[in-house]
């Protein structure tokens, strides 16, 4: 499955989310993409640049679905359903700080 271009995010953040331990099987269970690498649940959030797909407009902030891989050296971040590109200039320059689940209360 090809996954879609989210574009381009700056001033972002990731968010560490807390699962209990006995739960964290399960997590990796209903994600099975995440068990190879044990990766525990993160998600981030950030300023759109741009978004080839138009669901963000430059300015807006958004939240990712959980990340699947995260490559320090390019920026490149694969979620469950897109691909982005970090600004890695900008980490941690969010509007918000590590909110860990809290981030989870957050809709756009």
């Amino acid at each position: 499955m090809e996954k879609k271009d989210g574009g381009n995010i700056s001033h972002w953040q990731l968010h560490h989310l807390e699962v209990p331990e006995n739960q964290i099987e399960e997590f990796w269970n209903h994600f099975p993409e995440l068990k190879e690498d044990k990766i525990k649940p993160i998600i981030f959030t950030g300023s759109v640049v741009d978004d080839p797909t138009g669901r963000w407009k430059p300015g807006f902030h958004m939240r990712s679905s959980y990340i699947i891989s995260f490559d320090r050296k390019t920026g490149i971040v694969e979620t469950l359903n897109t691909m982005y590109k970090l600004d890695m200039k900008t980490e941690g320059m969010d509007t918000f700080p590590d909110l860990g689940n809290g981030v989870l209360k957050i809709f756009y």
